[in-house]
């Protein structure tokens, strides 16, 4: 169960993009507000009721489809084609596992000398769009463990 600190920081992130504040939304951006947590919707699900939580899977879908289109969540394709979220909050670049397909989260402030910032401006004085976000993923093999 989330403290009350973090239900807090759950309440204001909802309202700031117009969403009313529901236990389900709450749950669900807390599963997901950490490092290297990229589920499907059933392992969402299968996450929140191991928790303990009385959630329904088409509840699950419902909210995934609200946040994403609210900007709160990010979904992505892995490379076997299923479909994941991802809402942890600090910028950071994918690394996915083509043999596994298992995406492991790099902090962009681990790497000081990428600048997201450069990167855009480049992309938007070269291109003519204007770039809002930018999301960046590598794909190759993990390094043995």
């Amino acid at each position: 169960m989330p403290r009350m600190r973090e239900k807090e920081n759950y309440r204001a992130r909802l309202k700031a993009v117009g969403l009313r504040h529901t236990l389900p939304r709450e749950r669900i951006l807390s599963y997901l507000d950490r490092k290297n947590v990229h589920p499907t919707p059933e392992e969402l699900y299968n996450g929140l009721k191991k928790r303990g939580y009385d959630i329904g899977l088409s509840t699950v879908y419902l909210n995934l489809h609200v946040l994403r289109e609210h900007g709160l969540i990010y979904e992505f394709k892995d490379p076997k084609g299923n479909t994941r979220y991802d809402g942890y909050n600090e910028p950071h670049i994918h690394l996915t596992d083509l043999e596994s397909g298992k995406v492991e989260d790099l902090p962009l402030k681990s790497l000081p000398e990428l600048n997201l910032e450069e990167l855009k401006r480049l992309v938007a004085e070269r291109t003519g769009w204007e770039v809002q976000d930018v999301r960046i993923e590598f794909r190759g093999k993990a390094p043995e463990k």
